[in-house]
């Protein structure tokens, strides 16, 4: 039987505090089902046990230098080798991005009513195109993607992203009017952090054609985002986040710039521990942005 996610947490904390060495991607594999609140406490714990105690860099040993990047490297491979591969397919990307750049010189009307129930209707539809190419949808997934499709199709209905540990998170979604509407309405079911197409998805289908500017199009950029494993999402959304709020000129937005403004940053620094911010994946997210044209 699955164990409660405070038990769990109650566990992974004090065996921090016994000073035993604890490998989240462990923790994480044992109870995927909870992997968003793992993640989410363990950055949070994890800050806090190290605030005061952490030596400066100048202070490392070679010694622990090396285990850190051995670390870095064992939980890159566990992770799988979709770290070793381009994100997205480019031909397929730049193609995308094209019908987008001619989508956008067509004037589209934003609707201004029932913003909540349109939220709740293009969550939904997410979640069923997400679920068409991937074994399980986790909240994380369904989030990195709305946000993603917002900067593409510019619906102006998923702009309310805030910065949190996981990169841009949508509370509005979260608990007041996407995810809950669709789920008392059963367009969706909730399962911990998952998730599923409810058995009354057929109803949502034809206000998607209404309030999405090409059904076509959200399609596939649905598809392409599903091919992604959860890590990846992160990192793309991350990336675009930091990249459409750098000031510099677009030949200088570069993985080191990226990585350099993600270290200047009190709230995501902490992400340069973990292997899919490597300068690699960094790399690799920045190069799929720039394809689909949502960085320059």
């Amino acid at each position: 039987m699955t164990k409660d996610i405070d038990r769990i947490k109650f566990e992974l904390l004090t065996a921090d505090e016994q000073g035993t060495t604890v490998d989240i991607a462990t923790w994480v594999e044992r109870f995927p089902e909870h992997r968003e609140e793992l993640l989410d406490f363990w950055l949070w714990a994890r800050s806090r046990s190290n605030a005061d105690v952490s030596p400066p860099p100048e202070s490392l040993k070679l010694g622990d230098l090396a285990r850190s990047a051995l670390q870095r490297v064992c939980l890159a491979v566990s992770l799988g080798s979709e770290w070793l591969k381009p994100l997205v397919n480019e031909a397929e990307a730049r193609q995308i991005a094209v019908h987008l750049q001619q989508l956008r010189k067509v004037q589209f009307k934003t609707p201004t009513s029932r913003r909540a129930f349109r939220r709740a209707v293009v969550y939904a539809w997410v979640i069923e195109q997400l679920a068409a190419f991937r074994a399980t949808v986790s909240r994380l997934a369904t989030q990195k993607t709305t946000y993603l499709l917002e900067g593409c199709l510019r619906h102006d209905l998923f702009d309310s992203h805030q910065k949190k540990p996981l990169g841009p998170y949508d509370h509005f979604a979260r608990y007041k009017d996407a995810e809950p509407i669709a789920a008392r309405k059963q367009w969706i079911r909730i399962s911990g952090t998952t998730l599923e197409v409810g058995e009354k998805a057929r109803e949502f289908h034809q206000y998607a054609q209404r309030y999405l500017r090409s059904v076509h199009l959200a399609a596939a950029l649905a598809k392409l985002f599903a091919r992604l494993t959860d890590d990846q999402l992160e990192t793309l959304a991350t990336v675009h986040w930091i990249g459409c709020r750098l000031n510099v000129p677009d030949r200088t937005l570069t993985p080191p710039v990226i990585l350099g403004a993600l270290q200047k940053d009190a709230d995501w620094f902490s992400k340069l521990e973990k292997a899919n911010f490597s300068l690699e994946a960094v790399g690799a997210a920045l190069h799929a942005l720039i394809a689909l044209g949502l960085l320059r």
